[in-house]
């Protein structure tokens, strides 16, 4: 029998998400962390979240009680991930985000809210963005395995789609809320359909290996972001999701949705599309593009 650890073909999911999130560094006041982990250890919950998908090695979590704190960290170890709540004890979450940057710009900073309202406050300005994704605590530790993931493959996404033709989903969803419930429900399903169609006879460590080469998510929150996505990465992209109503031109656009999956539509004939709103009217305009539609 062929060695798989000699074949070429099985050697180039060794070089696939060559960066994965080890080291997290979560900011929030005493109050946010005790929310936080009122049902349970946060790091217990992440490890069962990702033994119980078959993932490899869950992040280790560093917790700082505000934003100084925070800094002195970042100044002697090192972090690949910085998950911070809103409010901080003297600094806006805004404001720490922006610190960050200037001394590590190559740090993904993460907003994690109790409330939609503060996620909104917090990126109210898209053309500067202080963070590089926004979410809502859902009570639900999974959401933490979805952003993780999600960091991974803004990361990944160049190397891998270019080095093996790792596929692409595009998420269109403005809704930071939205957008937390229905990431993790989206990876979950992604592990599970790619372990289904794994070769049952790899042993543990090679299942791990090719789960590497699973499909990518990118996410985007206006109708720029979202074309751009997709003109850049069109080649790899084998399914987009919307929302119907999210900004165009700096504006909220109740047609945005239409009109994005449409200008997709006439460039690739074929493209599975969904649209997920919460408009029921949204579901004549799906049917004209045409696309599957669902209500949220």
């Amino acid at each position: 029998m062929k060695n798989k650890e000699h074949d070429p073909h099985f050697k180039i999911f060794h070089e696939l998400m060559s960066f994965r999130v080890q080291e997290i560094l979560l900011v929030s006041s005493p109050y946010d962390a005790y929310i936080l982990e009122e049902d349970g250890s946060m790091a217990s919950r992440i490890i069962n979240e990702y033994h119980g998908l078959n993932l490899s090695r869950p992040p280790r979590i560093t917790r700082a009680d505000n934003a100084e704190q925070a800094l002195e960290l970042l100044k002697k170890h090192h972090f690949d991930l910085v998950v911070t709540m809103a409010h901080l004890n003297g600094m806006a979450g805004c404001e720490f985000a922006i610190k960050i940057r200037e001394r590590h710009s190559d740090i993904p900073v993460i907003l994690l809210t109790h409330s939609v309202r503060d996620a909104i406050n917090q990126t109210a300005f898209p053309q500067k963005p202080c963070f590089d994704n926004s979410y809502t605590w859902c009570c639900d530790s999974s959401i933490m395995l979805a952003l993780v993931k999600n960091a991974e493959d803004q990361r990944n996404v160049d190397h891998d789609t270019e080095k093996a033709m790792v596929r692409v989903i595009l998420l269109v969803e403005d809704s930071p809320l939205h957008r937390s419930i229905l990431l993790p429900m989206l990876y979950e399903e992604l592990v599970q359909q790619t372990l289904a169609v794994l070769d049952e006879g790899l042993n543990e460590q090679h299942r791990l290996l090719k789960m590497r080469a699973r499909p990518k998510i990118l996410t985007a929150a206006s109708y720029e972001e979202a074309l751009a996505l997709f003109r850049r990465y069109r080649p790899y992209i084998f399914s987009v999701m919307s929302d119907g109503r999210f900004p165009k031109n700096g504006e909220e656009s109740a047609s945005a949705g239409y009109e994005l999956l449409s200008e997709i539509r006439s460039q690739v004939p074929d493209l599975p599309l969904l649209m997920l709103s919460s408009e029921a009217d949204n579901r004549k305009l799906a049917h004209q593009i045409p696309a599957v539609f669902t209500q949220k």
